[in-house]
């Protein structure tokens, strides 16, 4: 079914799902529409990617509630990394729980051909609810959320942000050729990973930490919500734009430089943002730091 936003596919769908009797177990990195729409039920939450912590979660609250969903994301918005989709899956089963993956970032960028990090584990047929947007890949407007026809039909009536709400637009039928051209043009998908591996090489070559990022979410960790601030402001005048993320999206201590990369930039865009890197990094010295834990 179809939202008019990402965002509210996810925030609609698990506040129409999980109710006082249920239980959401979300990693913490999980976007913030996940947990707006958590509000409404009991939640627990795990260390980002700890299987550990998610499997005592599940062990300890077996019995205790009506429902059980775990929610992850498959590429983390904030540290660009991949969720490890076939554990959570695992263990989920193995504890009677539900699995719900918000793929908005892995969707045409992972898996051999741009079907997302599902694709990328060979999950199809083992997560029980698929959520994504049509900002990222499709460049449009749009949510949607896949899953069993009959929990389909219960949203469509429970629902309040669908029932409730005016529908996408006309525009919106665009979307169907951006989903065409994922299989018809993947020289756009082999593009963006050049283009990925390009910058990442440079600017790990200069000593900037990335963290984890395994997408085509780069950020540049500063530590710093000062330095961030004062990092964008230059970049801005040598003429490259990236956003600068600090809390409530990240803790204070874990600030960053957060820049998306697209099939379209050129080795020549890429070049000019490395140099900025450069200038930068050297400025304000912050090339050789790692981010504190």
């Amino acid at each position: 079914m179809l939202y008019t936003t990402g965002y509210t596919a996810n925030s609609a769908t698990m506040q129409a799902l999980l109710k006082k009797e249920d239980l959401a177990i979300l990693d913490m990195a999980v976007h913030a529409s996940m947990y707006e729409g958590c509000q409404l039920t009991n939640v627990k939450v795990f260390p980002h990617n700890n299987m550990e912590k998610l499997e005592r979660i599940l062990s300890d609250s077996q019995g205790h509630y009506r429902t059980r969903m775990v929610i992850v994301d498959g590429v983390y918005s904030q540290p660009a990394d991949i969720a490890q989709l076939d554990q959570v899956v695992r263990l989920a089963k193995q504890y009677g729980a539900y699995t719900a993956i918000d793929d908005a970032h892995g969707v045409g960028v992972i898996g051999d051909t741009g079907r997302g990090v599902i694709e990328l584990y060979d999950l199809f047929d083992q997560v029980d609810i698929i959520t994504g947007t049509f900002s990222k890949t499709f460049g449009h407007l749009g949510g949607y959320v896949i899953a069993d026809p009959k929990l389909i039909t219960f949203l469509k009536f429970q629902a309040r942000q669908h029932i409730f709400s005016v529908t996408m637009t006309p525009a919106s039928c665009s979307i169907l050729k951006s989903i065409e051209l994922i299989d018809e043009e993947p020289w756009w998908r082999e593009r963006l990973w050049v283009n990925i591996n390009y910058l990442k090489t440079g600017l790990l070559s200069m000593g900037f930490d990335l963290g984890k990022t395994q997408s085509a979410i780069i950020p540049v960790m500063t530590g710093d919500p000062t330095v961030n601030a004062e990092a964008c402001k230059l970049l801005m005048e040598a003429g490259v734009y990236a956003n600068q993320i600090g809390y409530p999206a990240v803790p204070r201590k874990n600030a960053r430089i957060r820049m998306s990369i697209t099939a379209t930039h050129t080795l020549e865009h890429l070049d000019k943002v490395l140099n900025a890197w450069d200038w930068v990094g050297r400025k304000l010295k912050i090339n050789n730091i790692p981010m504190k834990t």
